[in-house]
């Protein structure tokens, strides 16, 4: 096998890690709660301290990897994360355990934010997206697995067992990393914006965390409204400092290409859109239909599972046809797949299911990979890691937005159609129904939304495999023999 698929293996082995353990927790949280004797305001801050960290580190993680080289960050990542893994299955006490989750995160930040760069480094354009459509396969193995993996280990063993599992797949990951990634030279003459760092990671926790608790807390409340005004005065704090910078963490300048910014703008799109299905589709199948918490996890893996099928053949075509036709028609599918489920009944056959959650899978497949691709593709070699972080971070943005305007959507449509059944049935039936229409009414925005991502991604312009030449003429190329 030549070395750069080998190198793919390590990239994969990443992405499932980092992935498998955003999806593999919240199954668990009844435990923990359980275990530590808390309320669910309190528990909930295992998952949301653990994406606060990530979604504020990827864009610093991104530019260190060029200033330190990938291959460091990318293992200091696995080691970090493996070691907090540890301590969040010893945790004594909860605060102990929200603590080693914030560790946990800045390892996995590094992980995500260099995966996509070292397949840029090691693949040429015309392989670039069939790389991470199979890198692909394993986000998608991550996010179905997660769940009933998760329920398995808590069930069979311990919630404790759902961390301390990472600890021998993390050591095994370290050393095939250490072995098969080729050794680079760190960047010469680059420095670190500390400054920007500081100003960015702050900026996007706050807005995150506005996001993220603005149901919870009132989106008027002081300190929602707060944490929305310090997003927006450290973010043009930010971008000032940026522009002054001789050696800025993000290169401004990278926002004049479409690809790069239609891109972008594209994915933050596409991943509130899939956000906003895969959060409230649980609450549509336990509370509106009934089902237990295992048999909605199961009930949802179509998505990813269509998600695996589709990246690689997405990658390749991309390779060939260039990236705009593929993610173009992905998001179609995204919007034929939303508004399919605005349509679906409280109770419903499998099949009227299934298929709905095969056109969202089918979207995200076409769409991820060659757009991945051609945002990569189209920054100069020493702005790969930059490029690569700035994705991940928009995915984190998307995720959020989705989530935060999804339940914005229910809370404020439900009592209206509460009102709106009257009192023709029994209390539940009328709950059932109600939390339904809020939850289709959520989907016809997704899919208005989803429909601008739709303009976003043509108006990225017509490159063809090749166009994005920056990658192969910058002097800092792998040598042949190590990128096989």
């Amino acid at each position: 096998m030549e070395r750069k698929w080998l190198i793919l293996t390590s990239v994969s082995l990443g992405s499932l890690m980092a992935t498998l353990d955003g999806s593999i927790v919240n199954i668990a949280l009844p435990a923990m709660q359980t275990d530590f004797q808390v309320d669910l305001t309190t528990i909930e801050w295992v998952v949301v301290a653990y994406l606060l960290v990530v979604g504020s580190l990827l864009l610093p993680f991104g530019r260190l990897g060029e200033v330190l080289t990938f291959k460091k960050v990318y293992l200091t990542g696995f080691a970090i994360f493996t070691l907090a893994s540890i301590c969040c299955g010893a945790a004594p006490f909860v605060g102990a355990l929200v603590a080693f989750r914030v560790i946990q995160a800045v390892g996995a930040a590094m992980i995500m934010a260099m995966g996509p760069a070292i397949v840029a480094r090691t693949f040429p354009a015309g392989e670039r997206g069939k790389a991470l459509g199979l890198n692909g396969i394993s986000v998608a193995i991550g996010l179905s697995l997660g769940p009933a993996l998760g329920g398995i280990l808590t069930q069979l063993a311990t919630w404790r067992a759902i961390f301390l599992i990472n600890a021998p797949v993390g050591v095994l990951a370290i050393l095939w990393a250490a072995r098969i990634l080729p050794s680079e030279s760190a960047g010469h003459g680059q420095s670190f914006d500390n400054r920007g760092a500081a100003l960015s990671g702050v900026s996007l926790f706050a807005l995150l965390l506005a996001l993220s608790e603005g149901q919870e807390w009132g989106w008027t409340s002081p300190a929602v409204v707060g944490l929305l005004i310090a997003f927006v005065v450290l973010g043009a704090a930010f971008l000032i400092v940026e522009r002054r910078a001789t050696q800025p963490m993000v290169d401004l300048t990278l926002f004049r290409s479409r690809p790069f910014s239609a891109g972008l703008a594209s994915v933050v799109i596409a991943f509130s859109g899939l956000f906003t299905a895969t959060f409230l589709l649980p609450f549509f199948l336990e509370q509106g239909s009934g089902f237990s918490p295992i048999e909605a996890g199961l009930l949802l893996t179509p998505v990813p599972l269509t998600m695996a099928l589709v990246a690689p053949f997405s990658g390749a075509i991309s390779d060939r046809i260039g990236p705009r036709v593929p993610a173009s028609i992905g998001m179609i599918f995204m919007v034929l797949g939303l508004v399919s489920l605005t349509e679906l009944p409280i109770k419903f056959e499998l099949p009227d299911l299934v298929w709905r959650l095969v056109l969202l899978g089918i979207g995200q497949g076409l769409f991820m990979s060659p757009n991945s691709s051609a945002v990569i593709g189209s920054v100069p070699r020493p702005r790969v890691g930059t490029a690569s972080g700035t994705l991940a971070q928009m995915r984190v943005n998307g995720q959020a937005l989705g989530i935060a305007l999804s339940s914005a959507i229910v809370a404020t449509r439900l009592p209206g159609h509460l009102a709106a059944l009257g009192s023709g049935g029994s209390v539940a039936e009328l709950k059932s129904a109600a939390l339904a229409g809020a939850i289709h009414d959520a989907f016809v925005v997704a899919a208005v939304v989803c429909a601008v991502g739709i303009v976003t991604s043509l108006i990225r312009g017509s490159s063809r495999p090749g166009d994005s030449v920056a990658l192969a003429e910058s002097p800092r190329v792998l040598p042949t023999t190590t990128a096989g």
